[in-house]
């Protein structure tokens, strides 16, 4: 069933049109609230009339929150939730590799941003993290590495052709892993642990192979360089981030999402400690299944 792809700003009221009501609709975890907390506070920022923004009558939707990216795409295969609610990069990447999804409406929650996460005891390492975040944007490298790795990812269907430079059919032949993101190796050096949840793709996600990859990663490779660390990646799950630093398993999270404009951040606990934003958005894109 084809529906109406609109875009609906935050301070302008445009609605979308949808064939049938939506009874549930699917969010990655955040931390710091409650599916239901956070669906009102989407819905504030959405619009200021009612729920016709969503694309429909969304008064009786019930939200849901899932633990990784994989739990909420099987729970719309399995027809829990009627969209997924996801930042555009996200929603761009899984309609690029897979023809499963369409967008049935665009909605804004104002400027959203990606930042790495420490403990708040590790301050000496989040001033360092930041002096690189700062080089690299001025110099205009973060900006080649957003173009390269979100903006024309993917170039062909399967993601290792870009990320990693590797044809899952041929993946014996060398010549082909040219674009795979390496760290380099410091003797002697400290080593810094990154936690990677492997939900936001492009930006943050793990091959098939188990490999972390994406924009992310090649982040990470400049500021190990900068810094003069050893960087090791270890997976965890989204909702096991901050467990992650408090336990010292991980000295960096990839991401935290925060919201520029306003002052309570549901995705980021009390006893985390975030650097500058190394990435923003402005929309979210909610998908539907394209049967």
């Amino acid at each position: 069933m084809k529906k109406i792809l609109c875009i609906c700003l935050i301070f302008g009221l445009v609605s979308c049109a949808h064939a049938e009501e939506i009874d549930a609709v699917g969010f990655l975890s955040r931390l710091r609230t409650t599916p239901e907390e956070f669906f009102m506070l989407m819905k504030n920022s959405w619009a200021t009339e009612g729920w016709s923004i969503l694309g429909g009558d969304h008064t009786n939707s019930i939200p849901k929150f899932y633990d990784s990216l994989m739990q909420m795409q099987m729970a719309m295969n399995r027809g829990e939730i009627s969209e997924m609610i996801l930042p555009d990069f996200v929603a761009a990447y899984l309609m690029r590799v897979s023809k499963s999804y369409e967008p049935s409406c665009r909605s804004s929650s104002g400027r959203m941003a990606l930042c790495f996460g420490f403990t708040k005891g590790n301050r000496e390492l989040v001033a360092k993290w930041n002096s690189a975040l700062t080089y690299i944007r001025n110099n205009g490298r973060l900006a080649e590495l957003e173009k390269k790795y979100v903006k024309e990812f993917p170039r062909k269907d399967s993601e290792y052709d870009y990320v990693y430079g590797i044809d899952p059919r041929k993946q014996k032949q060398k010549q082909q892993q040219k674009d795979r993101i390496t760290f380099e190796k410091f003797p002697g050096a400290p080593t810094v642990k990154i936690a990677v949840t492997g939900d936001l793709p492009p930006v943050d996600f793990i091959s098939e192979e188990g490999l972390p990859a994406g924009y992310s990663v090649a982040v990470l490779s400049e500021i190990g360089k900068l810094l003069k660390v050893n960087i090791h990646v270890l997976s965890v799950a989204a909702n096991a981030r901050t467990a992650a630093l408090i336990s010292g398993r991980a000295d960096v999270v990839f991401w935290y999402e925060v919201n520029t404009q306003s002052t309570f951040q549901p995705d980021v606990p009390d006893d985390v400690m975030l650097s500058e934003p190394y990435l923003y958005w402005d929309e979210f894109t909610h998908l539907s299944s394209a049967e």
